[in-house]
């Protein structure tokens, strides 16, 4: 066997210098962002309940997410440099105006849900963050994908599907905390549709990328 050597003793990929600030924040985006498709669906069907908690999760993800970012960034002022310009082809550039118009739309809408006033208003920023949800779920998959790191960046395919099924089963798991079980029922479904869905996504990422995939399967073994 071919022993493979590095420039000058160098790593060939450079670890991803991510704080752990990044994967708490894929988890508070995630959750925001399927908890906004959730909280709608739930008031288009009556369950007023399930859409109120649902609403104010998505709020508390959304209001919790920037902090992250800024703080991972390092300075402040980065993260206002990164506003000034919209980069279509910057995965975290479209994903921060992402979380920014979803932010905004989910605690519009539940401040004015806890207030009781203006349901006009607070039906539009529910539909808007509804929108920006799917978006906000899986550009963080999209993100990862676009690196040197060869198992994530060739299951690119699979990623923005694997966060979004993710993202999902988080949302439908803490609703059910949040919400009595005569009204859960929609997010017992989500969780656990999600997970299946996730489960398979996994296992089709793996058989696709064949020697490069075991590295997530050793991972998931270590679980």
């Amino acid at each position: 066997m071919t022993e493979v050597r590095s420039y000058y003793g160098h790593n060939i990929v450079k670890e991803p210098t991510w704080t752990w600030e990044i994967p708490v924040y894929f988890f508070t985006g995630g959750v925001s962002g399927a908890s906004s498709v959730l909280s709608l669906s739930a008031k288009l069907f009556g369950n007023e309940k399930l859409s109120r908690a649902a609403l104010y999760i998505g709020a508390v993800g959304d209001l919790l997410s920037p902090p992250l970012l800024v703080s991972d960034l390092g300075r402040p002022e980065r993260f206002h440099h990164m506003m000034r310009v919209f980069k279509v082809t910057s995965p975290m550039n479209v994903g921060a105006w992402v979380l920014l118009v979803n932010g905004g739309a989910s605690n519009t809408a539940a401040v004015l849900e806890l207030l009781g006033i203006l349901r006009p208003i607070r039906l539009l920023a529910g539909v808007v963050a509804a929108f920006f949800g799917p978006p906000l779920a899986t550009y963080t998959g999209v993100l990862i994908a676009d690196t040197a790191i060869p198992v994530w960046h060739q299951g690119r395919q699979e990623l923005p599907w694997l966060f979004g099924a993710s993202a999902a089963a988080s949302a439908g798991a803490l609703a059910c905390v949040f919400v009595d079980p005569a009204h859960a029922g929609p997010a017992r479904r989500l969780a656990t549709g999600a997970v299946a869905a996730e489960e398979a996504l996994f296992e089709t990422m793996e058989k696709r990328l064949g020697e490069v995939g075991e590295v997530t399967l050793k991972t998931r073994s270590m679980l």
